[in-house]
């Protein structure tokens, strides 16, 4: 299958694609033995051979998984942390893999993990769409007069937020649990929208992005995702399979 020359070279980790053009129109890239400088040629990476400085390249293999991360736990890859974190939790592989986002330490929840830059970023930009629901543990009663101002969305300290969706899923004096769907990721915005409501959020997790669901995965667990997955979750972020 052909692909573009500066996409392949962003598919073998060499760089990020504008950087690739770089390479490329600086004469740093040779399909098969020729100077190329266009980044936008077509080759087929099954025959055509591309060097760069000298260097064959070959494709990175992308990995993706998910993770149910527990509650006091960090979204960190340092292994200088007091704390526990992600990488007690991860399996071994011999690809680097890193957790797209985050989830606060007393977040827990589904996240997920690839070697794949342009997924990540792609998942993580608002401006791709990619919908995150949360389950939503409130103190004290919610009534349906605040859930339709909670509808209408909230001016916070960084920005308007309009969830997608949001539904009251069981009601009392003690405790509300709320549904709520959005397409943002900035930090902490889910206890930021409901504390400008005047509710505290004593329990938060994450229970799906976009098309993937952390279905029955049990705390502290991480699964491989499969193909159909994948391929349904980069026709989400209209990342073509070329």
């Amino acid at each position: 299958m052909r692909t573009r020359l500066n996409k392949f070279l962003s598919l073998c980790g060499v760089a990020a694609r504008r950087k690739s053009d770089i390479l490329i129109q600086n004469g740093e890239v040779s399909v098969n033995g020729v100077l190329e400088i266009k980044p936008q040629t077509l080759i087929n990476p099954d025959k055509d051979i591309v060097s760069c400085n000298g260097q064959i390249l070959v494709p990175q293999i992308f990995e993706y998984y998910i993770m149910n991360k527990p509650r006091f736990c960090l979204t960190s890859m340092s292994r200088t942390e007091k704390k526990k974190t992600i990488l007690d939790y991860l399996p071994n592989t011999d690809i680097k893999i890193f957790p797209i986002g985050r989830l606060d330490f007393d977040t827990e929840g589904l996240l997920l993990f690839t070697n794949d830059g342009e997924f990540a970023h792609k998942i993580s930009h608002p401006s791709f769409m990619i919908t995150k629901t949360y389950i939503c543990h409130l103190n004290g009663k919610v009534s349906q007069a605040l859930i339709k101002k909670m509808r209408l969305g909230a001016t916070l300290s960084d920005g308007f937020l309009k969830p997608n969706e949001i539904t009251l899923v069981k009601n009392n004096i003690e405790e509300s649990i709320i549904k709520i769907t959005i397409h943002e990721g900035r930090n902490h915005i889910v206890k930021n929208f409901f504390k400008y409501f005047t509710k505290k959020v004593n329990k938060l997790k994450r229970i799906s992005i976009g098309c993937i669901n952390l279905g029955e995965l049990e705390t502290g667990k991480t699964s491989k995702l499969d193909y159909n997955e994948v391929i349904k979750l980069k026709k989400q972020i209209q990342i073509k399979e070329s």
